[in-house]
């Protein structure tokens, strides 16, 4: 079951945020403004889609710096939490903590069934505008092969 109802974010500028990296560190909006950035939101560190999906961005990493763009993984696990899941996988992207969800509901995502958090990737432009939207909580493939194709294109795609 796909979800659709992030589309809306398409064109308009992504929210301001305040979030802690998994070094301690506060990462805000205007910290990723002026380069191309790929964020995606997952449910949870260690569960079997949120490995496959973190791994996959991992090995195509190099792509995704290649064609412009950084790459943030956001869930709501604490920062402990991410340093260990960074170190087992070799993730060599930051991971943000979003652990009271104020991002999440600042955005409106919804959980999958009621119950899974989202998983939705959203590709920013230099300017902080939100370009593209990948939107699959059982294809986690799926994410990394449309950032790619946003980042490489830098058209405004909405992606189902």
């Amino acid at each position: 079951m796909e979800m659709d109802v992030h589309d809306g974010w398409i064109g308009k500028n992504f929210p301001n945020f305040n979030l802690i990296n998994d070094y301690g560190e506060l990462l805000k909006l205007s910290d990723i403004k002026g380069q191309w950035s790929v964020l995606f939101f997952y449910p949870k560190d260690g569960s079997p889609g949120c490995t496959i999906e973190s791994c996959a961005f991992r090995d195509r990493y190099d792509e995704i710096v290649e064609a412009g763009g950084n790459l943030y993984g956001i869930s709501s696990d604490s920062m402990q939490t991410h340093q260990n899941f960074r170190k087992k996988h070799n993730l060599q992207y930051t991971l943000l903590t979003d652990s009271k969800s104020q991002l999440v509901r600042k955005m409106k995502l919804k959980r999958t069934f009621g119950i899974l958090r989202t998983r939705v990737t959203f590709i920013v432009d230099p300017e902080g505008i939100v370009r593209g939207v990948v939107t699959s909580q059982f294809n986690p493939y799926k994410h990394i092969e449309y950032s790619l194709k946003i980042l490489m294109s830098k058209d405004e795609q909405i992606i189902h």
